[in-house]
């Protein structure tokens, strides 16, 4: 089973807007969820991928595609 499977749709999305670059505010107003809520779904994922960092996160989304390298 590949990693992703392991996150909702949303926590996915978190991951790939973050990697992108997006701040959590910018995060909030794209996916129209409170600051808190994109706090939740980060951390949740982090948690999940057993990841303690966001660069850690950022290279979980390149080498699973989820952004362009």
């Amino acid at each position: 089973m590949r990693e992703e499977k392991r996150l909702s749709d949303r926590e996915t999305s978190t991951v790939r807007l973050v990697a992108e670059g997006h701040t959590n505010k910018e995060i909030g107003r794209i996916l129209n969820i409170p600051l808190k809520t994109v706090v939740i779904h980060r951390a949740a994922a982090m948690r999940k991928l057993h990841l303690s960092s966001l660069a850690g996160l950022v290279r979980y989304a390149v080498r699973n595609s989820l952004i362009e390298p």
